[in-house]
C-alpha cells in the first residue's frame, strides 16, 4: 500500500510517499520521499505561530514540496493538461495555491499511489483548512481515495516506527502487545491515551490548562532563550542543578490522570522576576531551566507510571514533540524498566518526534485505511480529539 501523506497542523509544511507491506511480526515501511518545510525562522519574530502568516506559508509551499517529494520519489512525469473544473471549486478559496495547482500540477501524470492521506485536526484551523483542501484538490485531480488522519493519532503511532538500521529509508512496525499506554506530549496537547485493542483510542488524561511543551516554550520565552524556547531550555537544564529551586508540580498527587501546567509556569515567572538582574546569569538560568524540567517530568513520568499500573499496560509509548526530550525518555525508560520490567517501552526516532507527513502515512495505514465516503465530506476540524 502506497500512500503520499500531508500535514499542516501548524507551522509545517510536511509530505511523505511511503509504502507499507505487512510482515510476519508487523509491517514494513519504504519511504520514497520525506519533507519537512519549517517555518520556525519566520513566526520566531513573532515569538511563537502566527495562524494567518502560517496559513499563508502553507499555500505558498505546498506545491513546491509535493514537487520535491515526487521528484525525490522518481514519480514525476508528464502528461497532457487536465481539466480542473473541480478542482478550482475545491480551492476557491485558496486562490494563491490554486494558481500553483494550476501551473505546476495539471500537466503531471498521477502518481502510482495508493491513496491521500492528511491531517484534518486538531490544529490552527487555518493551516488546517489549506492541508485539507489541498488534498482534496489532489484526490479529485487524480482521482485517488482521500484518508482523512487525526494528527494526534500520528504522533501516536511515530512511536511505533522503529529505524532500520542497515536501511536509511526503511523502517518496521512490530506487533505490540495490549493494552497500550501513550503518553502524548507536544505544545498543543498532554494527554495519556489507552489502547485496549486496535485501534480504539480513550483518553484517560489531558492537561486542564496549558500543554507542558508550551509551558516550556513560554519559560523559555521568558528566560530570553532562542525560538522555540522548549527545545532550547531542555539543553540549558543539561547544564543546571535541578536540585537549586524547588518548584511544584501541579497535580502530581490527584488520583486522576489529568495534569496541569498553569501553576508551574506562574510559579517559575515569579522566581525569575524576583531574582535581581546582575544574578541572572548563565549559571543561574541553567538551574531555573533545570529546576524547571524536573517538575513538569516528575508528574508526567509519575502518572504515567501510575497509569501503566492500574490498567495492566503490556506496552508503554510516548509521542509528539516533547518526546524527543531525552531526559524524559531516559527516565521514563528506567522508570518502567524498573517498575514494570515486562513492559515495553517505545519512543519516536527524535527526528520523528515533531510533526511530520511519515507519521500521517503509518497512521493512515494502521487504522484500517478508513477512506472518505466523499471527499467533500472531509472538513478540518480544530478542535477534534481523539477516540
Amino acid at each position: 500500500m502506497r500512500i503520499l501523506s500531508i500535514e499542516t497542523s501548524c507551522d509545517e509544511t510536511a509530505i511523505a510517499i511511503a509504502d507499507f507491506t505487512r510482515a510476519p511480526t508487523g509491517a514494513r515501511v519504504n519511504v520514497s520521499s520525506h519533507i519537512v518545510s519549517s517555518q520556525t525562522r519566520i513566526h520566531a519574530a513573532f515569538g511563537g505561530v502566527v495562524p494567518n502568516l502560517a496559513r499563508r506559508e502553507h499555500q505558498q509551499n505546498l506545491v513546491p514540496t509535493l514537487m520535491s517529494a515526487l521528484t525525490q520519489a522518481q514519480m514525476l512525469a508528464p502528461q497532457a493538461p487536465a481539466r480542473h473544473q473541480a478542482v478550482s471549486v475545491i480551492l476557491e478559496r485558496e486562490q494563491y495555491l490554486l494558481s500553483l495547482v494550476k501551473k505546476h500540477l495539471l500537466a503531471i501524470a498521477p502518481p502510482p499511489i495508493d491513496a491521500i492521506a492528511a491531517t484534518y485536526g486538531p490544529g490552527l484551523a487555518p493551516a488546517l483548512w489549506v492541508g485539507v483542501n489541498f488534498a482534496r484538490a489532489l484526490a479529485e485531480l487524480w482521482q485517488k481515495p482521500l484518508i482523512p488522519v487525526n494528527h494526534m493519532a500520528g504522533h501516536f503511532f511515530s512511536a511505533l516506527l522503529q529505524k532500520d538500521k542497515k536501511q536509511e529509508a526503511s523502517f518496521s512496525i512490530p506487533s505490540v502487545p495490549f493494552p497500550v499506554l501513550g503518553l502524548l506530549v507536544s505544545g498543543g496537547h498532554t494527554e495519556l491515551v489507552l489502547v485496549k485493542k486496535p485501534w480504539h483510542f480513550s483518553i484517560i488524561g489531558t492537561t486542564l490548562d496549558d500543554a507542558v511543551g508550551e509551558a516550556y516554550d513560554k519559560i523559555g520565552r521568558l528566560m530570553g532563550l532562542s525560538y522555540p524556547g522548549g527545545p532550547a531550555l531542555s539543553h540549558l537544564a543539561a547544564q543546571g542543578d535541578a536540585r537549586k529551586y524547588h518548584l511544584p508540580s501541579p497535580m502530581l498527587n490527584t488520583k486522576d490522570y489529568h495534569f496541569s501546567f498553569s501553576g508551574l509556569k506562574t510559579a517559575a515567572f515569579y522566581l525569575i522576576r524576583g531574582l535581581p538582574p546582575a544574578t541572572f546569569e548563565a549559571e543561574r538560568k541553567a538551574d531555573i531551566a533545570a529546576s524547571f524540567e524536573k517538575a513538569a517530568l516528575d508528574v508526567l513520568v509519575k502518572k504515567t507510571l501510575r497509569a501503566a499500573k492500574e490498567y495492566k499496560a503490556k506496552t508503554v509509548l510516548i509521542g509528539g514533540g516533547v518526546s524527543a526530550n531525552r531526559v524524559l525518555r531516559k527516565r521514563l525508560g528506567d522508570t518502567l524498566a524498573h517498575e514494570l520490567p515486562a513492559c515495553r517501552f517505545l519512543a519516536p526516532d527524535p527526528a520523528l518526534a515533531g510533526d511530520n507527513a511519515l507519521m500521517i502515512a503509518t497512521a493512515a495505514y494502521m487504522t484500517g485505511m478508513k477512506k472518505a465516503r466523499n471527499i467533500s465530506d472531509v472538513r478540518a476540524d480544530a478542535n477534534v480529539v481523539l477516540g
